[in-house]
């Protein structure tokens, strides 16, 4: 365990004292209410847990698609708290009418003490946000774990353009909350939208913005055994001053592009009508304001009474190269199967399995031409503008497998992104034990070439693996015990072995 003597004693009084804490209201929430909360639908929990490595550096499934609440170093000791309020059922169970207008809430809030390290401790706020529905219309405003795309959102490596892996930022979104068919051609298409605003609220520019928009459609009516998805998701950063883009090339006086004229270019993708002026320069006359992406989606799920299985492609785009399928096969495929009925005969039963094939090589090509139509060298999530690229507070936004250059072990460059050249092979399953006891495993193989100009002196090979377990305390009712144990082993990652164990009560 990498504990030095010397933060020894002091990480352990402190996890004395945070464990008296939540055995306190362990107990509390253990006695027998006697009066009727006056909100059945407000729930609370409360986790505190620690966790340890043979290196410095958490092990990477540890750490991975945790909305950026684990600490990229360890040994740390957590306590997390939670309130929520979700909206009702959609039907009322005594007039069966449902409830047209609904509002909810949440708030968590993330202690880590990390020991060593110069940030010792450090608060976040994963979420933040209230939320209100008007049928199946939603508005909320603040920070809200979320993921963008269409896949298997429970099991999956990492969605492509947003995959949780990062902290939430604030954002004021309104969007339908399920797919809203067509009653005019008998519900066989139906659509999904969702129209944001947000703030990078990131310590290396200030003022910088976020636009985001997502349109999905189904086909097939909502009991067919087979249906069909398609849509697509748009991310832009934009607008935003820093020091560092003073006397640049791609900036005027430090600042970018940040009108309301700008704002409406970005939205349509389309170039600026002029190629400069005095809010921008050829560089964004160039190549649109703002740094552009997301992905194509596309799924096909067959179901029955028994299982779910669920076919699906996630295609990336930065310009126009990518919306054309000019860096084709670049994607996260998957395959995901989930079975329904429980086999209580059986002591040891898959519950769920997940394959998924990244590969991000293609790029558009080697070369980047600014004259050509299709430019190529796409540089996946890197920005000439934005020098943390598609991430927010150091985590990568999307798809995990693209790491910025402080995780790896060797092969530094000059990209943020350092490592964007990536194929990946990966399986998820989730099991039941004795019925009670949850199983989760994550499996990973990657090959890893760098950046396109910047390639790494040799490919790096990485297997990283995970094994997480949670099973309920029968004698207290809402506390489960929660333990993982992970390692990396390859060059692109010091290679390690960690674990976490966790308790968690909820009411």
């Amino acid at each position: 365990m990498y504990i030095p003597y010397l933060f020894a004693k002091p990480f352990l009084v402190m996890l004395y004292r945070y464990f008296v804490i939540f055995f306190f209201f362990l107990g509390v929430g253990s006695v027998p209410a006697q009066v009727k909360p006056p909100l059945n639908t407000l729930h609370y929990d409360l986790e505190v847990g620690s966790a340890f490595s043979s290196s410095p550096q958490t092990p990477f499934w540890l750490r991975t698609n945790q909305y950026g609440t684990v600490p990229f170093q360890n040994p740390f000791f957590t306590l997390r708290a939670g309130l929520h309020r979700d909206y009702a059922e959609d039907t009322d169970s005594t007039t069966h009418k449902r409830k047209k207008v609904d509002w909810g809430t949440g708030t968590d809030g993330v202690l880590n003490l990390t020991l060593p390290s110069d940030k010792l401790t450090e608060i976040l706020w994963p979420q933040v946000y209230g939320k209100i529905r008007w049928g199946s219309v939603e508005l909320y405003g603040g920070k809200r774990r979320e993921l963008v795309g269409l896949g298997d959102s429970t099991l999956s490596s990492g969605f492509m353009a947003w995959s949780g892996n990062a902290l939430p930022f604030p954002k004021i979104q309104l969007q339908t909350i399920r797919f809203i068919p067509l009653k005019f051609i008998k519900s066989i298409l139906a659509f999904k939208v969702s129209y944001a605003h947000g703030w990078f609220t990131v310590p290396y520019i200030q003022g910088a913005y976020l636009h985001q928009k997502t349109f999905y459609i189904r086909f097939g009516k909502p009991h067919w055994p087979i249906q069909f998805y398609a849509g697509l998701n748009h991310q832009v950063q934009w607008g935003g001053h820093a020091d560092y883009l003073k006397n640049s090339p791609v900036a005027i006086e430090g600042q970018l592009p940040a009108s309301f004229r700008d704002y409406i270019s970005l939205i349509t993708g389309r170039y600026p009508d002029e190629y400069a002026n005095n809010r921008y320069n050829s560089f964004d006359g160039a190549n649109r304001i703002g740094n552009h992406l997301g992905s194509y989606d596309f799924a096909l799920e067959w179901r029955d009474t028994k299982r779910t299985i669920l076919l699906y492609h996630q295609h990336p785009y930065e310009d126009a190269s990518g919306l054309a399928f000019q860096n084709f096969p670049d994607g996260l495929t998957g395959l995901s199967l989930q079975r329904f009925s429980l086999d209580i005969s059986k002591n040891f039963y898959l519950k769920k399995i997940t394959f998924e094939y990244l590969n991000t090589t293609d790029q558009s090509g080697e070369k980047f031409n600014i004259v050509s139509r299709y430019q190529g060298s796409d540089n996946y999530f890197n920005h000439s503008q934005y020098v943390e690229g598609w991430s927010y507070q150091e985590n990568t936004i999307g798809t995990p497998f693209i790491t910025p250059h402080f995780t790896l072990k060797d092969g530094l460059n000059s990209y943020y992104f350092s490592n964007n050249r990536v194929i990946m092979g990966y399986v998820g399953s989730e099991w039941t034990l004795f019925k009670d006891i949850t199983l989760l495993t994550r499996s990973s193989f990657s090959h890893n070439l760098g950046a396109f100009g910047q390639p790494f002196l040799s490919p790096a090979n990485q297997f990283s693996f995970l094994l997480s377990t949670q099973f309920k305390v029968t004698q207290w009712a809402g506390v489960s015990v929660k333990g993982s144990l992970s390692f990396d082993q390859g060059q692109l990652f010091p290679n390690t072995v960690g674990g976490y164990i966790g308790l968690k009560k909820t009411w």
